[in-house]
């Protein structure tokens, strides 16, 4: 007896099979955690008490890994066009596994920095933009709540791993939880994608969910449009691409080095690894329940962009909060704040993106947002440490970074729907 096709499963669900793209789009976003700065945080201190490295090199290593990660999601965005979302994420989880399976052997910098190399380009680069392409691609209208979905799996990540992390490490050692996050990236993760994934409706002879949504002229005026389809050369030609790029370039960068040293950062208030981690949990649970609600709300808000420049401005507020931390009170305010914009932001990006320039280049679109987003995660961390060593703490450098939020803020006002230019070629 013969089985059915993915393709027929997909048609013969009684339910949109998108769904299931955007379950597995947060299934991935969950498995870059091991990937992300979220999850270094708790292994940061290890690596520099177990070896007696100094925090600026081990700081600069991760910067310098993370930064050459940066500069192929140039390839992996072009990569994802070429042969699709779901073989470029099975092979970058399969990287990752691996660069955990080497941080858990690392015994000289050199070890170190591939290892921080191959989970930046897998977890932070490669699989992360993979993930942020399967919701646009199965839906016109609703996409900000399959966005928002999609996005929760990242958020729980956020949520779940530092505490996950804190216990592997406290009951095995850095070294052994360390593997098991290998094994369940190859384990569980790999599996499921390669059997139910697929790429694009057309792929299996489904259309993307809904009509197209509305589109903003530049006098203001909104109109339905046939859906873009900007290629990677002209739509880098667009102020609203840049904008929207600087923005999470800051953010990335900003937040990264916040989050790298955030067990350091706390210390110096006289709080523990394990406050640290409950904070970081905080901030992660606040930005899904704002995720929810912004992925309910959004798809009913044309203007993205005013919503966006706000969520800057929470940014800064964030910071403020951590930079003059005095009690225990304010640590809980930045977390609260900082999660709520973290929450709105990525909805409004993820939407923004999709329908300003299309579904059939997003790959190498998004590739180039994440490029840069993966530099500012490679600046960020090493600034941080250096600040710290050079001035014995991070007021200073947290106010000084603090202003490029707010002059993202300021520039996200300007966003405006772009019109291709037809001599640029991909």
């Amino acid at each position: 007896m013969q089985l059915p096709s993915r393709g027929e499963w997909a048609r013969r669900t009684p339910f949109f099979y998108g769904w299931v793209v955007v379950f597995l789009g947060a299934f991935s976003m969950f498995a870059t955690t091991p990937g992300q700065s979220d999850s270094f945080a708790l292994f940061i201190n290890f690596f520099i008490e177990t070896f007696d490295w100094s925090r600026t090199f081990v700081s600069s290593l991760y910067s310098a890994a993370t930064l050459a990660a940066g500069i192929l999601m140039f390839l992996i965005g072009r990569l994802i066009d070429r042969i699709g979302s779901k073989a470029v994420a099975v092979l970058s989880a399969l990287v990752l596994g691996t660069a955990c399976m080497l941080l858990s052997f690392v015994v000289s910098p050199v070890m170190l920095f591939t290892g921080f190399f191959l989970a930046r380009l897998s977890g932070k680069g490669a699989l992360d933009l993979t993930s942020k392409t399967f919701a646009p691609q199965w839906f016109l209208s609703r996409r900000a709540l399959a966005v928002m979905l999609v996005g929760l799996g990242g958020s729980l990540g956020g949520m779940v791993f530092p505490l996950v992390n804190n216990y592997l490490i406290v009951t095995y050692g850095w070294r052994i939880a360390y593997r098991i996050l290998a094994g369940g990236l190859w384990v569980l993760y790999v599996p499921v994608m390669l059997l139910l994934m697929i790429n694009r409706p057309e792929d299996v002879g489904l259309k993307p969910h809904g009509k197209l949504p509305l589109h903003e002229k530049n006098d203001g005026k909104e109109t339905s449009v046939s859906e873009p389809a900007f290629r990677q050369a002209q739509a880098v030609r667009t102020s609203a691409f840049w904008i929207l790029t600087f923005v999470v370039f800051q953010s990335s960068m900003v937040g990264t080095g916040v989050i790298l040293h955030f067990v350091s950062i706390l210390g110096m208030g006289g709080f523990t690894m394990g406050f640290a981690a409950g904070v970081m949990g905080l901030k992660t649970l606040v930005s899904v329940l704002t995720a929810v609600l912004a992925g309910l709300v959004l798809d009913r808000i044309r203007r993205h962009h005013v919503v966006l420049a706000v969520t800057c401005l929470m940014q800064v507020a964030s910071f403020s909060m951590l930079a003059f931390m005095r009690s225990a009170t304010m640590v809980y305010l930045y977390a609260v704040i900082g999660g709520m914009a973290g929450g709105i932001a990525v909805i409004c990006i993820g939407v923004l993106k999709p329908n300003l320039f299309g579904r059939r280049y997003l790959g190498g679109i998004l590739g180039v947002t994440a490029a840069l987003n993966v530099v500012g995660s490679a600046i960020g961390p090493i600034v941080f440490g250096a600040a710290f060593d050079a001035l014995g703490g991070y007021r200073e450098v947290i106010l000084i970074t603090a202003t490029l939020p707010l002059l993202a803020g300021m520039l996200s006002f300007f966003v405006r729907t772009p019109r291709p230019r037809p001599d640029a070629t991909a």
